[in-house]
């Protein structure tokens, strides 16, 4: 075992507290976490987190509010979420009950079904996400500018790291620029949280 560092130790509790921190509890538009991802990922056709590269171009939400998408299979969303279909299923259930979803007749293979976004679901994304920019807006006062940029930019570069050099199955790399684990490129079946 490696000594303990007390940077990476400090680096650890401080990315630790996130999890167990307020604004995770916290239901945008009385949604729980797991109902807006799915929303979300209906409504762009993608993970909410990884539709494009806008760390210079901040992503122009009317837009992706108003374009139409065939809908996902419940395997592509869990794959999105990387969790279990399993998971997914009663989240759909729910939102198609309360009409935010539907089910549709996949066109090229009638034996399988795409979930869509209804125009109730949208209103619900839009509410949700006027609701955090209010937030984050707030933060961006409480931090400053150039606070903020420099956070949103190490927050980019932590993700990376994590996504690219972190293997899901272990915790130990090669120091330097060669890893000994590399991401598998399949989705992983997660913890089952969004």
């Amino acid at each position: 075992m490696t000594g303990i560092d007390p940077v990476a130790q400090k680096l650890l509790y401080s990315i630790m507290q996130f999890n167990k921190g307020k604004w995770r509890q916290h239901k945008p538009h009385g949604r729980n976490h797991n109902e807006i991802m799915v929303l979300a990922c209906l409504l762009h056709g993608a993970h909410p987190g990884e539709r494009m590269d806008w760390r210079d171009n901040p992503p122009d939400f009317e837009s992706h509010l108003n374009q139409e998408h065939p809908g996902l299979k419940v395997s592509e969303i869990s794959a999105l979420l990387r969790v279990k279909s399993p998971t997914i299923t009663p989240v759909i259930r729910g939102l198609e009950d309360e009409g935010l979803v539907e089910r549709t007749m996949d066109p090229e293979d009638r034996r399988a079904v795409r979930i869509t976004i209804t125009d109730a679901g949208r209103a619900i994304i839009r509410a949700a996400h006027e609701e955090r920019m209010a937030t984050f807006n707030r933060l961006v006062e409480h931090l400053g500018e150039a606070d903020s940029l420099q956070l949103a930019e190490l927050l980019s570069k932590v993700y990376t790291f994590f996504d690219t050099q972190v293997s899901p199955s272990s915790d130990s790399t090669k120091q330097g620029d060669e890893t000994t684990e590399h991401r598998n490129d399949a989705p992983e079946q997660g913890d089952d949280t969004p």
